[in-house]
């Protein structure tokens, strides 16, 4: 009895590594004729283990080798999987945090920047150090401001402008910031073709505005072309690397699962013939010699299973 034990056992494990529904039937008729001997002591034990020698030990020796196949098929999967962590892990740790903290202060900087240009302008005085806000997109353009973008949507045909030094803020902007006391948020940024623009959103409107840092221009922007830009919030760099790897590892290993527990079709057929034979009279009889036992076994075998 502790050999069919063990077989059971091996059967189970096999069972639970391929979730399938036909080997796991046959561990539980398996397991009902085990019982059966186990709990009447007066079949012969020899017939049992006949049984497993005709059955359950060819039916592991196949199940055995496929999963062997598949664990080594797996094996390079799950090395891909362990080598994107480990680059996960590594850029997770080189992140720049402080991003999005700073990009809420830069908003109430490059408010009051604007503040300061329309005084100065009223005062007919050029008193701003632009560096004030241009260390924003030095420190983060690189690592945060989005490349993939139509810079024509970006870009502003000529505009009646205050020239402040060596920059040109659109009239008409600059009446609108002064209604809405020059509050703004900063949107988002983006780097193309080497050059560097800011969105900001003038507050508590719907317009919104760009700073053209290489051309040294501020103006408003067509609402038809907002529609078309992606106005979402930066991220870092390898914070979409970071992402795509993750992405990447949960598709390998729902990928995986599934190939685990793909049987050939050859196989599939073979398992089918297998519960047939377990339910087969003939295959019965030849176990127990009691004939009531039998019709009860055959009983428990056909219930089914499968099904709650």
């Amino acid at each position: 009895m502790s050999q069919s034990k063990r077989r059971l056992t091996k059967l189970k494990l096999l069972a639970n590594f391929f979730e399938n529904v036909d080997i796991i039937s046959i561990y539980i008729k398996t397991d009902i004729i085990h019982n059966l001997f186990q709990e009447d002591k007066g079949l012969d034990y020899s017939k049992l283990e006949l049984f497993h020698l005709q059955y359950t030990d060819s039916l592991i020796e196949l199940l055995t080798k496929i999963k062997r196949q598949k664990e080594n098929d797996m094996l390079a999967v799950l090395n891909e999987i362990d080598i994107n962590k480990k680059y996960i892990s590594g850029f997770e740790e080189k992140q720049v945090d402080g991003f999005e903290t700073d990009r809420k202060m830069y908003s109430g900087i490059f408010s009051n920047h604007l503040k300061n240009i329309y005084q100065d302008l009223t005062e007919n005085k050029f008193r701003i150090n632009w560096e004030n806000i241009l260390y924003f997109n030095k420190k983060y353009a690189k690592e945060f401001y989005r490349s993939e973008v139509n810079e024509d949507l970006l870009k502003s045909a000529a505009f009646p402008a205050y020239q402040y030094q060596d920059y040109q803020i659109e009239r008409k902007l600059l009446g609108k910031l002064n209604i809405q006391n020059f509050k703004v948020r900063f949107i988002c940024g983006f780097i193309v073709s080497g050059n560097e623009y800011e969105l900001f959103r003038i507050f508590q409107t719907d317009d919104h505005f760009v700073f053209d840092i290489e051309g040294k221009k501020m103006y408003l922007t067509d609402p038809k072309r907002m529609e078309k830009l992606n106005t979402s919030p930066n991220e870092s760099n390898q914070g979409a690397i970071i992402n795509q790897l993750k992405k990447k590892n949960e598709e390998l290993e729902n990928a995986m699962d599934e190939r685990k527990k793909i049987l050939p079709d050859q196989v599939q057929s073979v398992l089918k013939d297998y519960i047939k034979n377990l339910e087969n009279t003939d295959v019965m009889s030849r176990i127990f010699d009691i004939n009531e036992e039998t019709n009860i076994l055959r009983a428990m075998l056909n219930l089914n299973l499968n099904n709650n």
